[in-house]
């Protein structure tokens, strides 16, 4: 195709404004695309986010809840018994708020499944403790505390149990989203690249029309195919700029991949493996100690004391307790046990390969021995003490939720004739 020298001018102007014009749409966009999936993404998991914090309020409040419950059951004093009633309604209301928030989130059908369960359970649990309430308040403080161990606890657990469903189920949907995130930019990536190819292609073409033209007019050559070098090496650099960038673009995805696999398998705060990844690791080693033919202690440890100081000192303080903790806790263990963030003031650890029961109560000791030493906060010196229940396997059970179960209960016997010391489960 060859143009003569009038035609030439205005078709070179034209067409370089075209390409021109062409580039900086496509590249408007991709970068408006590229910002849309990032924004869409952010929403995503900002609102599951809030959702799991939700949650972990609603089970923190049930717990203090079913505490509370067990003060009631104890306190014969009928002034404190109506000071400790009075607490448990207002846990009452900061549970039901919660929830009412949690409900306004964007819940797909299996969270609202999942909600409406624990609802229900929830509202034989309520009928449970008030008959609880009602023995306390007429002085049958026994017929209380046994209705309490053999009724509301077990539905108290069952709640507790799917709180922990919906926590796993949202820790489930972010790894899915970070897996579908990566495939939304891979795929804004690829549209980026075509619109680039076709940019190019056109660029290409109009260079081989100019190379022409000028040819045929000024039937110079050597200089035709100077011109076409310099635009070849152009696209050549062109190409691999851009495939540096994907490249770039590729490794900066791939390492935010793996920053949040291990944030939904580990505690933000101690960095200890959560709820989900010790589940996964226990079940391996119960596994492992069924072709061994060894036993396992799980040992179930809640901090006493740490919620006067975090509320005297501030969630920070208490914050930076718990950091102290988690390292005084692995201190004392040998390389291959496990030890696991539950939430909240909540720890648990799996003691393998035991000979001798003698074992694990020196394990309880030491734990209670380090835990209980005095740590500074500022100037402040604090001191906490450890609940711990233990559970045997397979002398317990055989699965996890069981050995956590006899654990969990064991750990509120010794809450409930006194605190810092450890029991295990019959």
């Amino acid at each position: 195709m060859y143009l003569d020298s009038k035609r030439a001018k205005p078709f070179l102007f034209f067409s370089f404004t075209f390409i021109v014009i062409l580039i900086i749409l496509s590249n408007i966009l991709a970068f408006e695309h590229l910002s849309n999936v990032q924004n869409d993404i952010n929403q995503i998991i900002e609102t599951q986010n809030t959702q799991i914090s939700l949650m972990h309020k609603m089970r923190s409040l049930a717990r203090e809840r079913i505490i509370t419950l067990q003060a009631i059951s104890n306190e014969k004093d009928p002034f404190k018994q109506d000071e400790s009633i009075s607490k448990f309604h207002e846990v009452g209301g900061f549970f039901l708020e919660a929830r009412e928030l949690l409900v306004k989130t964007n819940l797909t059908n299996e969270e609202n499944t999942l909600l409406k369960l624990q609802r229900e359970t929830a509202r034989i649990i309520v009928a449970s403790q008030y008959n609880v309430i009602k023995l306390a308040e007429k002085g049958n403080n026994k017929e209380a505390v046994d209705y309490l161990v053999r009724f509301t606890t077990p539905a108290q657990n069952e709640n507790m149990s799917l709180m922990d469903q919906f926590i796993l189920y949202q820790n489930h949907q972010n790894l899915v989203l970070s897996s579908e995130a990566q495939n939304k930019i891979q795929a804004a990536y690829q549209s980026v690249f075509l619109l680039s190819f076709f940019s190019i292609l056109l660029i290409i073409f109009v260079a081989s029309i100019v190379i022409k033209n000028i040819t045929a007019m000024l039937n110079v050559q050597s200089e035709s195919i100077e011109n076409h070098k310099k635009t070849q090496q152009q696209l050549a650099d062109a190409q691999e700029i851009l495939e540096l960038e994907v490249k770039q673009r590729t490794n900066q995805l791939q390492e935010a991949n793996n920053k949040l696999q291990h944030q939904a398998n580990h505690d933000p705060l101690t960095g200890l493996p959560n709820r989900r990844l010790y589940y996964e690791l226990l079940s391996h080693e119960i596994n492992k100690a069924e072709r061994n033919n060894y036993k396992l202690a799980i040992l179930y440890m809640d901090l006493d004391g740490f919620k006067a100081i975090n509320d005297a000192l501030g969630h920070a303080m208490g914050d930076v307790l718990l950091v102290n903790i988690a390292k005084r806790l692995k201190a004392s263990l040998r390389q291959e046990d496990l030890i696991a963030r539950l939430g909240g003031d909540e720890f648990t650890l799996c003691y393998t390969n035991i000979k001798e029961i003698e074992e694990i109560n020196l394990l309880c000791q030491r734990l209670l021995d380090n835990v209980s030493q005095p740590i500074y906060l500022e100037q402040h010196q604090c001191q906490v003490g450890f609940s711990i229940g233990v559970s045997i396997y397979p002398d317990h059970g055989t699965d996890y939720d069981t050995l956590m179960r006899v654990a969990d209960s064991s750990m509120y016997q010794v809450k409930n004739s006194g605190k810092n010391n450890f029991a295990i489960g019959q």
